[in-house]
């Protein structure tokens, strides 16, 4: 505590250097608040869980043309042909066939569906198959999994982040409330297990969507000459670089049916590469980063000089000090004491204005400052990057003072006193 106040006292005593010193502390902090708000957002969201699994996972690349031997056959035919060839081979694990239903990929479909005939939930729509949970590796209900779900449109698997949307406007809903079509009080849709949380993508948010199983019938029928993908899951133990290459010249012309061709199978790595550059995230999140990394290095030089040039003014005090018998650990402690005391005087005035600066972004801008990554605003968000941008600074305070006053530590008890 007499630490403290002694180096209150010395602070107070040059209060006319020291205010320029804590006016520059605080906008460094509420600019490194924001860079660590930034990176620290866009870390989370990109790292983690998906809440599905794309490793060893391939999407077929079909052509349909030419000429036909059997002109009865009908696109879902060739399709669910196919499909069925694939399941057979060795080395796939589970496939699926889907319309405008796969994650990642751009063409999708939304519906929207209503409990008690007014509150409406929109979300995205997958028509698939049963293997689809099992292909993309996501969490159903054991009790009422996906694939046991009856076929069509009159029964239906939530996703978690649809079900919880039904439950924020209406909080006694569950699994077992009766659903309908969106202005068709008279339609029934049952309600079968629940899709564990899941994103749309590694930039993305939680993704509320309907699922419906479709059988052949249902396929055959609604279906008719749509255009379908088929995504497969590869067995790890056969899967490896060599597998596409294999895949196209070995097994491809095995699953041709009639007109129908698999030109290729891509990893779906790649697809989702490929959906970030077209979705203009990559773009997004690299200039972010060079904006962040280029101003946190102008900060990074800006404190350490600041601090540099404050501790070399003081040369002839530190090496008065160490004449007077201070030791070394002593003069660096006090110096270092000061500095961050410094910080600590301007840390809640500062953490107040980031607050108010993030409540505001949320509530009345939604600009790109704050909001560009869908990470939930709130007091534990804010305090991450407010520790996060403290011990930054922090780090910087204590390189700007180290080093010049180590090398002032080396000054002649002599010297200094001639000097003083």
């Amino acid at each position: 505590m007499k630490f403290i106040l002694h180096n209150l006292r010395m602070i107070w005593s040059r209060f006319r250097s020291n205010g320029w010193v804590l006016a520059e502390l605080f906008l460094v902090f509420v600019v490194m608040w924001f860079l660590c708000d930034s990176l620290g957002c866009l870390k989370y969201t990109f790292y983690r869980p998906l809440g599905y699994n794309i490793d060893h996972v391939y999407r077929l690349t079909t052509i349909i043309g030419g000429a036909t031997s059997d002109t009865t056959l009908t696109n879902a035919d060739r399709y669910l042909r196919a499909l069925k060839k694939l399941e057979q081979e060795p080395s796939v694990e589970a496939a699926a066939l889907c319309y405008w239903s796969l994650p990642m990929h751009g063409s999708n479909s939304y519906s929207s569906l209503a409990a008690q005939d007014t509150i409406g939930v929109n979300a995205r729509v997958i028509n698939t198959t049963g293997g689809y949970i099992n292909v993309f590796r996501m969490s159903d209900d054991p009790q009422r999994p996906f694939v046991k779900t009856p076929s069509g449109w009159d029964n239906v698997m939530l996703s978690q982040a649809a079900f919880d949307r039904f439950q924020k406007r209406m909080p006694t809903f569950s699994l077992d409330t009766p659903l309908s079509k969106y202005g068709d009080s008279t339609s029934v849709v049952t309600q079968g297990g629940k899709i564990e949380a899941f994103r749309t993508y590694r930039y993305g948010s939680g993704a509320p969507c309907f699922f419906y199983r479709m059988d052949e019938n249902l396929i055959k029928t609604h279906f008719t000459d749509e255009w379908a993908q088929i995504v497969f899951r590869v067995k790890p133990a056969a899967d490896g670089p060599d597998y596409r290459t294999n895949f196209i010249r070995e097994i491809a012309p095995r699953l041709d049916v009639d007109d129908l061709f698999v030109a290729d199978a891509v990893p779906y790595t790649e697809q989702q590469l490929q959906f970030e550059v077209m979705n203009g995230d990559t773009d997004k999140v690299n200039s972010q980063a060079i904006v962040v990394l280029f101003l946190l290095v102008n900060v990074f030089l800006g404190l350490i000089g600041t601090f540099w040039f404050r501790t070399r003014r003081r040369r002839s005090e530190i090496a008065l000090r160490l004449a007077m018998g201070s030791t070394k650990n002593q003069v660096f402690r006090l110096l270092a004491g000061e500095g961050l005391l410094l910080l600590a005087l301007v840390t809640l005035p500062a953490m107040i204005i980031c607050y108010n600066i993030g409540v505001a972004e949320f509530t009345i801008g939604r600009t790109e400052l704050i909001s560009t990554w869908p990470v939930e605003w709130g007091f534990v968000r804010f305090l991450l990057g407010s520790l996060g941008a403290w011990f930054l600074i922090a780090l910087m305070v204590m390189v700007g003072i180290w080093f010049p006053a180590r090398q002032a530590m080396k000054i002649q008890p002599a010297e200094a006193l001639h000097e003083e």
